[in-house]
């Protein structure tokens, strides 16, 4: 069984990026170790600097139960798809 996201809050938008239209994903890729604490980097980044700078610091306080391997917690690395859209 793969690793889950167990708390995966949303970025809050500041009104800079409020503002704007625009429909983005961006590709996160989490590196979960066996005890499901978590390392995170934008392997498909967005565009906008500020908007990557933020969905890093959203990313690194979502929470993972991790993978298992005959019943024990093992590490693994998932990919999460991140859509992003304001109109």
């Amino acid at each position: 069984m793969g690793a889950r996201a167990i708390y995966q809050p949303l970025p809050e938008l500041p009104d800079s990026l409020r503002r704007r239209n625009f429909d983005v994903v961006a590709i996160a890729r989490f590196r979960v170790a066996s005890n499901g604490t978590t390392q995170v980097d934008l392997v498909q980044p967005t565009a906008d600097p500020e908007l990557n700078r933020l969905l890093v610091e959203t990313l690194k306080r979502w929470r993972f139960f991790p993978a298992l391997d005959g019943g024990k917690p093992v590490a693994s690395t998932l990919d999460v798809r991140i859509p992003i859209s304001v109109h």
